[in-house]
């Protein structure tokens, strides 16, 4: 895993040679094509449940075979609600060192895991949905959608392509998905 600032994830999305359709605006992040569409989800309603929560959003799109995961960033762009914030921190940071970065999550919240950091990916995204963190999880070699993590208690997936939706759609059955207005105003911005 590599860590990188804000920057760095700007930088990244607008690179020609990884160009994936999301565009960003600060720390939000949108497709502006007419097809996109978003699925909104539940947050955990048990504590328990975050892991699962955690696991299925890591391995969106990859369906049982986890050795297609090529890599993903998970960008944490909101982390202090809360008296717990610390906690989730601390927690993040003292993993982050296992990886020898040192600086603190605010400085640089981008998280850039390689196709071999799949549980690792799921660790890191395991302390968002506990705290109820905002984070961005773009899965590499897949440039059809994102998952927005809010801690306003809901998480989606925004698709770039009604192929990729519908795909989605059908992979999060069990998690009871809605067509979401709300997050299609946020998320699938059409100029």
């Amino acid at each position: 895993m590599h860590v990188g600032t804000d920057a760095e994830v700007l930088q990244f999305l607008s690179d020609a040679k990884w160009n994936c359709g999301i565009k960003a605006d600060k720390a939000n992040l949108y497709y502006d094509v007419p097809e996109a569409n978003c699925i909104e989800l539940k947050f955990p309603d048990l504590p328990g449940r975050a892991a699962y929560f955690s696991a299925r959003a890591s391995r969106l799109g990859l369906g049982t075979n986890e050795a297609q995961f090529q890599g993903a960033l998970l960008w944490i762009t909101y982390s202090e609600l809360g008296s717990l914030a610390p906690i989730g921190w601390k927690s993040v940071e003292k993993m982050r060192q296992g990886f020898g970065e040192n600086r603190p999550l605010p400085t640089a919240r981008a998280h850039f895991f390689r196709s071999d950091e799949l549980l690792d990916l799921t660790a890191f995204l395991l302390p968002c949905f506990v705290f109820g963190w905002d984070a961005y999880l773009i899965p590499f070699g897949r440039n059809d959608f994102f998952v927005h993590v809010s801690h306003d208690e809901y998480w989606g997936v925004v698709s770039r392509t009604r192929k990729a939706y519908d795909m989605l759609f059908a992979e999060l059955e069990d998690f009871n998905p809605t067509e979401s207005p709300d997050m299609r105003r946020r998320f699938c911005v059409v100029g």
